[in-house]
């Protein structure tokens, strides 16, 4: 019973495929098909489909052979290879995946401990690309703004001070944006003021990095509402005076951008402004995450913080 089930249902298949493949090659080269070709066919095509109705399968089978021979012999011309449909398939799939790349999303891996506790090692992250506006592509000329950049924006942008550091030439930080263009911004021992007013903290414990052992003060910083987690030295009350780049006020088309690991962080303060057109937009998700460990070697999943969203 289910061998005759199993053939019945075999035959109504390539039935429809062969249907399908006959409609398809004649309303995608209606023009090109001769008009006596293109009425044959439709017969045929109408005969195969009363056939699959009447339920007749030695007939259906007969008008489908009859249909195919007639697409083999007048249509193969209009008929993809195999291997083009793939190829044609391939290109779609990376012009696809180029364009989601570069104006909607880009992954991005956390390769270093500057955004502690916010980001860990290991973190694979997402970065919205169109949230600040979409970059026309060879000009510096950004279109369709959705939202503008706010001080507590987790950012992902390239290395802006690369004539001092070639090396760095095009390589992808991630910070968090502490001052927007017009801001001064002020920073004494563990206190950071921005336009003259201090930013908040309050104080939460003590933190301790898995992977290095070292120990931190952890604190909540509330910077224009957006609250996160930083993390300062044990014992290490302010920075050596004349570490930092002083710092008077950001200048237009500029952002000034610190790490939450805030003494473990090559940012603004050693190398200066982030133009606003190296900013290649904000990271809103930790879509997975490995722990290497000290020694670089793969611990295990932190499941704990797959699909979080980023503070």
């Amino acid at each position: 019973m289910f061998g005759i089930w199993s053939r019945e249902s075999k035959i109504k298949k390539r039935a429809k495929r062969s249907v399908a493949i006959a409609r398809s090659i004649l309303k995608s080269n209606i023009s090109r098909i001769a008009p006596d070709v293109g009425k044959l066919i439709t017969e045929r095509i109408g005969e195969t489909e009363r056939a699959l109705e009447d339920g007749n399968l030695r007939d259906l089978t007969i008008k489908t052979e009859g249909l195919e021979s007639v697409v083999e012999e007048h249509l193969s011309k209009f008929r993809k290879s195999r291997l083009r449909q793939n190829v044609e398939s391939l290109l779609i799939a990376v012009a696809l995946a180029l364009f989601i790349r570069t104006f909607i999303v880009q992954p991005f891996k956390i390769p270093s401990g500057s955004m502690i506790p916010t980001l860990l090692v290991g973190d694979h992250l997402l970065v919205n690309k169109f949230i600040y506006g979409t970059r026309i592509p060879f000009t510096d000329k950004i279109v369709l703004s959705i939202n503008n950049i706010n001080g507590g924006d987790v950012i992902v942008f390239t290395y802006p001070n690369y004539e001092n550091d070639p090396s760095k030439d095009g390589i992808d930080y991630i910070k968090r944006v502490i001052g927007l263009p017009g801001d001064s911004i002020d920073i004494k021992g563990r206190n950071l003021y921005v336009n003259g007013e201090e930013v908040p903290l309050k104080y939460l414990g003590e933190f301790h990095d898995e992977r290095t052992g070292v120990g931190y003060d952890e604190y909540e910083e509330d910077l224009f509402g957006n609250k996160h987690k930083v993390i300062y030295l044990k014992g290490k009350e302010s920075t050596e005076k004349g570490e930092y780049i002083p710092v008077t006020k950001v200048p237009e088309g500029y952002v000034f951008v610190m790490g939450d690991n805030r003494d473990n962080s090559q940012d603004s303060r050693f190398w200066g402004f982030v133009p606003v057109k190296d900013i290649a937009g904000k990271a809103f998700l930790i879509h997975w995450s490995w722990d290497f460990g000290s020694e670089g070697i793969l611990d295990k999943v932190r499941w704990h913080r797959v699909l979080s969203l980023i503070e």
